[in-house]
């Protein structure tokens, strides 16, 4: 009714209920670990339900919340859970005889390797049936859940980011890595309508009169507006996007298929982008295979890379460079038919001039330079702890930086450039703390509890980012940093092992205090 608004908040773990007639905040109710996708339906409009219904999409959780709202606004405990194997990108209810959530997401399964290429990630929709009685939708289940798969269509539509429905019914729904938005008809099934080619990136959606759509097209600047034909009518600037340099042209690379023009969506391959597994250029919660399942862990943040070398699990990536040339050669089908040059391929990106596209073909060398010039520029998420401008850690966080250097510093170490070691002078060390320009990792493999993935343990991430970095450790064994320092002992031979929880902590509740804001401004 105009009072209230909600709003999805990473760090407070949950949605932020806030008055739209003064500005305090109402209420905060934790739904999961990222809630990001939020979906308010009106009192009266889903069967069952008197009252209006909250749906959340909490990312890294992979799970989509339920929320009856009380006549104040404020939000109650979830009424159903809707967990998947996968993140849920977008939320959409369908109207019909019987209304639907449409969950935008990845296939409902593991991801695997156990022939080779990836499976587990080609784009999709689960369709939920409301309930006349009982919980709100009609859940299956893990694994008997229906999967629409919108990927290994003759024209695939990946990465769901958004989706809209019309006055009329019909669903609209972008493909973000595929450059694309998918017109499904009034009833129509979730991979049934056609296709029509919008603006780079398109991100978000929206319904406009007469059963027409537009797109924004994030990496285009533009907004794309669709007629009820499927019909683009105009291409609308919204900005001067410059892609003449290398990092630009990765950035599009990151987010699109162009990357991998020969992968198709066919069996037990799958269809997908950079951002697939690193949302936004971060990640996305799962445990990932490598090497035919022998191995597994969760995906790396891509977010302020530059002096972090060497990268991966196992540090074997001496450079970005380097990381760039295994992007191509371990994400690229086909080894099994051309082992020597199956990743060797120019690419094509479209680049928008004006309300024209113009194509930009990058060869071989000049793809992969283009990946590492963009991975090299990717920053850290700003800490929503720290105000902003601050150039000095507040007091309970100097402590906590006493204490890490003291604990934790020769895992991550407090140096500009983590292959040169170069010591960060004194007089700039919080500065550069806060402006994400200390490497916090080092060369070299440590077992430290968690499931070892190389020979003598794991290469120690980046801290950078590390208050947005759920799940953490290699397993997705804690959810929070508060459990992530209840099982650290600097002292114990396995610093990071679960079992030190169990013990007498090694911090008083006041070092991890101090430790956690430091963490947190980071």
């Amino acid at each position: 009714a105009g009072d209230v608004a909600y709003a999805a908040s990473p760090p407070l773990g949950g949605v932020a209920v806030v008055s739209l007639r003064d500005g305090r905040l109402i209420q905060v109710l934790p739904t999961g670990v990222s809630p990001r996708a939020l979906l308010l339906l009106a009192a009266g409009t889903w069967p069952n339900r008197p009252q209006p219904l909250l749906m959340v999409g909490n990312f890294i959780d992979h799970a989509v919340t339920l929320h009856p709202v009380a006549p104040d606004g404020r939000l109650q405990p979830a009424v159903q859970t809707v967990r998947t194997a996968a993140p849920v990108l977008g939320l959409a209810a369908v109207p019909g005889a019987r209304p639907a959530l449409w969950l935008l997401t990845h296939e409902d399964r593991a991801v695997s390797r156990e022939h080779g290429p990836v499976e587990g990630l080609d784009s999709g929709v689960i369709p939920l049936d409301a309930q006349p009685a009982g919980e709100p939708l009609r859940d299956p289940g893990p694994a008997r859940r229906p999967f629409r798969n919108t990927g290994d269509r003759a024209e695939p539509v990946i990465e769901l980011a958004a989706a809209a429905v019309g006055s009329d019914g019909s669903v609209a729904i972008t493909g973000a890595g595929s450059d694309n938005l998918l017109l499904v008809p009034p009833g129509g099934a979730p991979a049934e309508g056609r296709t029509v080619a919008v603006g780079a990136n398109p991100s978000a959606v929206a319904a406009l009169p007469g059963g027409r759509f537009v797109t924004a097209d994030r990496l285009s600047d533009s907004l794309t507006f669709v007629s009820a034909r499927g019909q683009v009518e105009a291409t609308l600037p919204v900005g001067q996007p410059d892609r003449a340099s290398a990092a630009d042209l990765g950035e599009l690379l990151f987010y699109s298929r162009a990357l991998v023009p020969h992968n198709t969506a066919a069996g037990p391959l799958s269809l997908y982008t950079c951002a697939a597994c690193h949302d936004d250029g971060d990640r996305d919660g799962r445990l990932h295979p490598a090497k035919k399942n022998r191995f597994f862990s969760t995906t790396l943040t891509c977010r302020g890379l530059r002096g972090t070398a060497p990268f991966l699990r196992l540090g074997n990536q001496a450079t970005l460079g380097v990381f760039a040339d295994n992007i191509v050669s371990t994400h690229a089908q086909g080894a099994e038919r051309d082992p020597e040059h199956f990743a060797d391929y120019p690419v094509t990106v479209r680049v928008r001039k004006g309300s024209a596209w113009q194509p930009r073909t990058l060869s071989p060398a000049e793809l992969r330079a283009a990946l590492a010039a963009y991975m090299a520029r990717i920053p850290t998420e700003p800490s929503p702890f720290v105000p902003p401008g601050r150039r000095t850690l507040e007091p309970a966080a100097r402590r906590g930086l006493a204490i890490f250097r003291e604990s934790c510093s020769r895992c991550h170490r407090l140096v500009g450039d983590s292959a040169r070691g170069d010591r960060v002078p004194e007089a700039a060390l919080e500065e550069r703390l806060l402006a994400g320009q200390v490497a916090l990792t080092a060369p070299g493999r440590y077992d430290v509890g968690t499931p070892v993935l190389g020979e003598g343990g794991n290469n120690p991430p980046s801290l950078r980012g590390v208050w947005d970095g759920a799940p953490y450790f290699s397993d997705a064994s804690a959810h929070t940093l508060d459990e992530v320092l209840r099982r650290t002992d600097p002292d114990a031979d396995a610093v990071h092992a679960a079992a030190n929880a169990a013990r007498p902590p090694a911090f008083s509740a006041g070092d991890q205090a101090a430790l956690l804001a430091f963490l947190r401004s980071l």
